[in-house]
């Protein structure tokens, strides 16, 4: 196996150590090749582009520096009243409300928050306000989540519900003669 290993490493080690030539031929082409011929000219070419990148620092926490908060976590119950699950919404603006329920209230002392997340992403950064405002949403099945977090990041509760929103067309234009 090693030997197969050390005739690949010699093919392709000498690529870089091949030449190329210019020559023109009987018709007047320009031909480039790796083959010496006579009356062609070796073509010198500037040594390759490489990229070192920089030492990077390593990164610390912004959790590291918050005063963890030993009060105990509240019996929170959070719900999405707003669409409601598997809801159908019919809005040509594509603008949908979300209204959230948090109890008890949420614990600005403790630094709570409400992380939304719309099919899978992230929406914004985590906020106190129980009420959204998403725009211009595309027609389909959309997956909402939200999730009850901790100052740090740490994931309490969460909600999910699944709205499907329909928006008309031009291509379905029925009153086109």
């Amino acid at each position: 196996m090693r030997v197969i290993y050390l005739i690949f490493f010699l093919l392709f080690s000498t690529q870089g150590l091949t030449a190329i030539y210019r020559w023109v031929d009987p018709s007047g082409t320009v031909v480039f090749s790796d083959e010496e011929r006579p009356g062609a000219e070796l073509i010198e070419l500037p040594a390759s582009t490489t990229y070192s990148s920089p030492d990077v620092e390593p990164v610390t926490s912004m959790n590291e520096n918050v005063e963890q908060d030993t009060s105990p976590v509240p019996d929170y119950q959070l719900s999405i009243t707003a669409p409601a699950a598997n809801e159908s919404i019919w809005v040509n603006d594509g603008d949908v409300t979300v209204t959230l329920s948090v109890e008890p209230a949420l614990s600005q002392e403790r630094g709570d928050g409400i992380q939304l997340f719309l099919d899978g992403q992230t929406v914004g950064e985590p906020q106190t306000t129980l009420t959204y405002q998403f725009s211009n949403l595309s027609r389909g099945s959309h997956e909402l989540v939200a999730k009850l977090i901790d100052a740090n990041g740490q994931e309490l509760l969460s909600e999910s519900i699944v709205f499907h929103l329909h928006r008309a067309s031009k291509l379905n234009n029925s009153s086109v003669n």
